[in-house]
């Protein structure tokens, strides 16, 4: 539900209000242009200085932070206290984006109330996100999407993890009180990390450092959560995150500090490729002395870097090679690609989402075929089933145990589809393999389970 929008149904539509005038009357009758657009939840509104709309003495510094590093000549913050994904996808779907002159860039920051105060997964939560990047490109061509991911927050693991009833700030959480006697180790406990949610924080953005490093340069990603961590990583920083979930003034001017780099790098980088890929060739045949290709890809910092090596698509037909690109490039899926005509069918490209899914490195996925990826739990008559359908050039449907590099038994609902040469010929096929914890499946719901094995 994440990824649908949908409307809010206590006090929001004011402030919704007020962000559709300020995009429709930027760049207008002398006004100035929105170059850099920051969208959200209370995180975001917190920029402005408001809580629903309300001004607050306590948000005040936290304007101030903004303008320092955003001046409001050029920046504008939309943000509503306790938005979910869905939440700001209706809003993005309903007017927030009729800007005249589009942003150069749009600093996207949610899924934290999704994670805190829906409980909802991280698949779930990062596809939620997902929609929006998408409804970010489609309504406002050329922009590019800075995604900062979801920062670390409370409460601290082994509490239970409720949000504070209100969308503000508060001392503690409710149902993190401790019964500890010293408030010192009190105090410890409420900033120790990891928290509650940091497994899931984890994922998701594993998941969107995916989805920008196949964008294109599009969409990038920017890692925040040193920011507010102390160096061991092991409890964030009181005076930058004094309620564990909501940065103080000074702790919006730490994370501005990492993001404005970032969103200048953006706004000064070469106009977003449309799919990887480029031209004559495709994503990742360049290769440099060390085997990594050179290939540009956008980086955490927004600058052209070298990304990880994803293999090859120029062994397909140019007739299908643009729309399958732009299908690894976007699909929330791990693809990957295999040549049906070398000798034991290896891949010879796959997304990042493969890796990050897996646990493979590309170095131990190009040049071999899926079966590493099966286990002693693996259905031997699936397999069968499999390798007869790619013998005869058929498309394949089914479930299977596959695992994680680490070990972990993951649930495959694959499709495999042979890919065809201008005269026919299958020549590859692709394998779209949508990858659940099997332990999270045993532990859904019994609805949940069903539609997942559609």
């Amino acid at each position: 539900h994440a990824g649908i929008p949908e409307r809010r149904v206590d006090m929001w539509e004011a402030l919704h209000a007020t962000f559709c005038r300020e995009a429709k009357e930027a760049g207008t009758q002398g006004r100035p242009r929105c170059r850099t657009l920051f969208l959200g939840d209370s995180i975001t509104e917190a920029c402005r200085g408001t809580q629903f709309g309300e001004y607050y003495d306590e948000l005040a510094a936290r304007r101030r932070a903004f303008e320092e590093f955003f001046p409001l000549k050029e920046a504008r913050a939309f943000g509503i206290s306790g938005d979910r994904t869905q939440n700001l996808l209706y809003r993005v779907c309903n007017g927030e984006l009729s800007f005249r002159h589009p942003p150069s860039v749009v600093v996207l920051c949610v899924g934290t109330n999704n994670l805190g105060r829906d409980n909802d997964s991280a698949e779930d939560t990062f596809l939620g996100i997902r929609a929006v990047v998408l409804e970010i490109l489609q309504r406002l061509p050329g922009t590019r999407v800075l995604l900062t991911g979801i920062l670390p927050r409370g409460p601290a693991a082994g509490s239970p993890p409720q949000m504070p009833p209100v969308p503000f700030e508060s001392d503690a959480y409710v149902g993190q009180q401790t019964t500890h006697a010293d408030p010192e180790t009190a105090h410890k406990r409420k900033y120790s990390q990891p928290g509650v949610h940091t497994p899931a924080i984890a994922t998701v953005n594993e998941r969107l450092k995916a989805l920008a490093g196949g964008s294109g340069g599009s969409v990038s990603y920017v890692e925040c959560a040193a920011a507010f961590l102390t160096p061991d990583g092991t409890a964030i920083r009181p005076e930058l995150m004094r309620d564990v979930l909501h940065p103080s003034a000074e702790g919006m001017r730490a994370w501005f500090a990492v993001l404005k780099p970032a969103v200048d790098a953006l706004r000064n980088a070469p106009a977003p490729r449309d799919s990887w890929y480029e031209g004559a060739r495709a994503l990742g045949d360049a290769i440099d002395s060390n085997g990594s290709s050179t290939s540009g890809m956008v980086s955490s910092s927004g600058a052209a870097s070298t990304g990880p090596h994803n293999g090859s698509l120029e062994s397909i037909s140019p007739g299908v090679r643009l729309a399958l690109s732009r299908l690894i490039a976007w699909s929330p899926h791990a693809l990957c690609v295999a040549d049906a005509t070398a000798k034991d069918q290896p891949i010879v490209f796959a997304n990042d989402n493969f890796f990050v899914q897996t646990g493979y490195p590309p170095a131990e996925v190009l040049g071999r075929n899926c079966r590493f990826l099966q286990g002693v739990g693996t259905d031997k008559d699936t397999v069968r089933a499999m390798r007869e359908a790619v013998s005869n050039g058929r498309e394949f449907h089914g479930r299977l145990m596959n695992y994680h590099k680490n070990g972990t038994s993951l649930v495959n609902s694959l499709v495999m589809s042979p890919l065809r040469d201008e005269r026919g010929v299958v020549t590859h096929f692709i394998g779209i393999q949508r990858l659940a914890p099997a332990k999270s499946l045993d532990d859904a719901p019994a609805e949940y389970q069903f539609r997942a094995a559609l």
